[in-house]
């Protein structure tokens, strides 16, 4: 039999499946332009109210459904959807144009969909890009309303199947946990797509990005998705089904054998503790951080909660919920939430109101919540009064610091609200642990002026790499030269450790770099005692640092530093590693 053909695209949560193609096509059937005659309008207004009723009432009913099988946060995401059927955006545009343009209701609703789509288009930011999954979704479910027919279903089989569609929204993806789907692919999708945090939180593997997927694999029998690398097989061998078939037994079979390790230390073999925390952006992903042995959460991405709640935004008494029962999970372990990091990749119109010329170096992080300040307020304020419920130590962590000023400010703020707080009759904290996030360079080249300022650091990767590289991860052209390995980010990445540690102030690193197996001995090496991570990531790591020594970690990170070039660095911890993750079978991936 020939060679299969493999398809590439973006792997954006881990595993392997193999299984029947399951091919949905989401695409909306033809509208056509129907003119009306001036005593046809009303009725097709009426028309097209109804509909938007109709399809209220299905999200209500898949809200209740999720919220059953998956949780209360992803039901989130469809009271989200049909709270956009009554935003003047949407709904009031299509009437306005059926009336302007005495046109039928479908037409009017694909005009409107199209423009508010060139509207995002055209601020050129790759997070609105993908937001406009949500945006489709909503308008599909209303088009569906209007023509009288279902949403795209799955069917009824319960077999296990691997899910294949030109764009797979978030309404589908809340129904993979429940009905047999064992992975999905799709022609679009990002990295931070509300599907793909759902696949990464059910641990489902995905890839996405995959150009032509749907026509390549329209007559193939079977599938494997590598949800490691990236890559669709379409029909492969016997050989190669039985190898893919051996690894993702071995997968499974690593993972449960170290999450039964997850009560163990994350300690060296001579010692050296490791305190392993965990990402997270839903409060539903609790129960796996737990389960992998997380000591606490080194990053609450608070962020999603806007996400949620869009187009409105959360209030003081959502927001502090979320927040307690982050506090309340972990009572002995430091529960780290970051304040929102709205802007830049994450922009978002309801706060920022305009769109920016360049996001990435624009009003985000903490910038842009210290120019809203009842917006910031809000924020604070639900957190000092979440910290005063109960045990557990808070740390309030602030996005994308460059100057002194900045912190001073939050802790000014934080000390008011504080205040403000007790003079209405709440409990506040003692005191609230107040850290930088260090992803900006001229922060990591401040250190010791912010450690005099702050209670402790948390390293931002993923941006500072970002930054220091001057890369745009988002960008295909140039994402190849995104290199956390290089040795300038290396080198920012030590000065910060070891400022920590002059200073005694916790430094923790939370991006994607902590999660590397690559990266485990040169972080350790370097001093970093706090790791944050995916969940899911967790026991390969704590397996990892339990298998090293201190004395060769140092050694290795010592001779990391001194070469020239990421390349250079990643071939050498190849080498040094090759024997520790055959011996763990941890798969890597550069």
């Amino acid at each position: 039999m020939s060679d299969p053909r493999t398809l590439v695209g973006h792997g954006v949560s881990p595993g392997i499946a193999i299984g029947k193609p399951v091919i949905v096509e989401n695409r909306p059937l033809p509208v056509m332009r129907v003119p009306l005659s001036a005593g046809q309008i009303e009725a097709e207004v009426a028309r097209l109210r109804a509909a938007a009723k109709r399809a209220a009432k299905h999200l209500f009913g898949l809200a209740k459904g999720a919220a059953k099988t998956v949780g209360a946060e992803y039901a989130s995401i469809f009271e989200a959807h049909r709270l956009m059927l009554e935003d003047p955006a949407l709904l009031d545009e299509v009437e306005r144009l059926i009336r302007a343009e005495a046109v039928n209701a479908e037409w009017a609703l694909e005009q409107v969909t199209h423009r508010l789509l060139g509207q995002f288009q055209k601020l050129g930011d790759v997070y609105l890009r993908e937001r406009q999954t949500d945006v489709l979704d909503v308008a599909a479910q209303l088009q569906r309303s209007l023509q009288g027919r279902k949403g795209p279903g799955l069917g009824h089989s319960t077999e296990l199947g691997i899910l294949v569609a030109d764009d797979i929204p978030p309404s589908q993806a809340l129904q993979l946990a429940s009905r047999g789907v064992s992975a999905f692919a799709s022609e679009s999708g990002g990295i931070t797509s509300h599907t793909t945090i759902i696949a990464k939180s059910l641990e489902i593997p995905a890839v996405v990005g995959v150009a032509g997927l749907v026509a390549a694999v329209e007559k193939a029998r079977l599938l494997i998705v590598d949800g490691f690398e990236g890559h669709i097989l379409v029909d492969p061998d016997p050989a190669l089904i039985q190898v893919y078939s051996l690894r993702a037994e071995e997968h499974r079979r690593r993972q449960q054998e170290m999450l039964g390790l997850a009560h163990l230390p994350a300690k060296t073999l001579d010692g050296h503790a490791i305190t392993l925390l965990a990402n997270i952006d839903l409060v539903h992903e609790i129960a796996a951080a737990k389960a992998a042995g997380a000591e606490g959460i080194g990053l609450f991405r608070s962020e999603f909660l806007f996400l949620q709640a869009s187009p409105a935004l959360p209030d003081e008494e959502e927001q502090e919920a979320a927040y307690a029962a982050l506090i309340e999970a972990f009572p002995d372990g430091p529960v780290t939430i970051r304040t929102f990091d709205l802007g830049g990749k994450k922009l978002a119109r309801e706060v920022l109101g305009a769109p920016e010329a360049n996001p990435v170096m624009g009003l985000r992080g903490v910038r842009l919540c210290l120019q809203k300040p009842d917006f910031f307020r809000t924020q604070l304020r639900a957190l000092l009064r979440a910290g005063g419920r109960g045990p557990g130590t808070l740390r309030v962590m602030v996005p994308l610091i460059g100057h002194v000023e900045e912190v001073k400010t939050v802790r000014v703020l934080l000390a008011r609200f504080s205040q403000e707080l007790r003079s209405e009759g709440h409990a506040v904290p003692a005191r609230v642990l107040v850290g930088a996030m260090i992803e900006v360079p001229a922060a990591a080249m401040i250190a010791e002026h912010l450690a005099r300022e702050v209670d402790f650091f948390a390293l931002g990767t993923n941006d500072l790499t970002q930054y220091t590289l001057a890369v745009d991860r988002g960008n295909e052209q140039v994402s190849s030269l995104f290199r956390p390995f290089h040795p300038a980010v290396l080198r920012l990445v030590e000065t910060v450790i070891s400022t920590g540690d002059r200073f005694g102030i916790p430094v923790s690193l939370c991006g994607e770099m902590a999660a590397d197996p690559l990266a485990v001995p040169v972080l350790v090496g370097l001093g970093l005692r706090e790791f944050s991570m995916h969940p899911p990531a967790l026991p390969v790591v704590r397996s990892l640092i339990r298998a090293l020594t201190f004395r060769e970690a140092r050694r290795i990170a010592h001779k990391a530093l001194s070469f020239a070039s990421a390349k250079a660095v990643e071939e050498y911890l190849l080498e040094q590693l090759s024997g520790l993750l055959s011996h763990l079978k941890v798969r890597i991936r550069l």
